[in-house]
């Protein structure tokens, strides 16, 4: 009867564990950086060594893993690394991946354009709806195709 209930306990643990495991592979999650400045380390501690240094505010970088007050990340190049979680922000982002991408008045290519964004200009999102996100970046406000962007999921709604 023990081993009955060993084995069936053991079960739970093992198909448990695979599903959160499973969860957390499937889920992205996609964070921005907080400061000019913020080190990329080898591993999650003060005491590894950098690895690079992310020069650019508002970047986005997607968390692949956890450990404490350090989360792995990814960025748009495929670099990953150990940053601390005091210089990141869950202020979502997004980065430019081509050059003069137009920012529109509305959601549509038939508006106003606004202006032509640079490639790798990080600006901060206020809204998607599927393939638009509402931006900001520098001192203007508009809409942004999304097939030109790194940092959110194919056509993923934020409100």
């Amino acid at each position: 009867m023990k081993f009955k209930a060993i084995i069936i306990i053991l079960s739970f643990i093992i198909f448990t564990s695979t599903d959160l495991l499973a969860q957390k592979i499937i889920t992205k999650k996609y964070l921005s950086i907080r400061t000019t400045v913020a080190n990329l380390r080898i591993g999650p501690s003060s005491a590894h060594p950098i690895s690079f240094v992310y020069e650019k505010k508002n970047m986005p970088v997607e968390v692949i893993d956890e450990f404490e007050v350090w989360r792995k990340v990814k960025d748009y190049q495929g670099d990953i690394g150990w940053v601390h979680l005091s210089q990141l922000s869950r202020k979502r982002t997004l980065l430019t991946t081509k050059d003069g991408i137009v920012l529109f008045k509305n959601s549509t290519i038939y508006s106003k354009p606004i202006i032509k964004i640079g490639n790798l200009e990080a600006a901060i999102i206020k809204k998607c709806i599927p393939n638009w996100c509402f931006i900001e970046i520098q001192k203007y406000k508009g809409w942004i195709q999304t097939d030109h962007v790194w940092g959110l999921e194919n056509k993923e709604i934020i409100n």
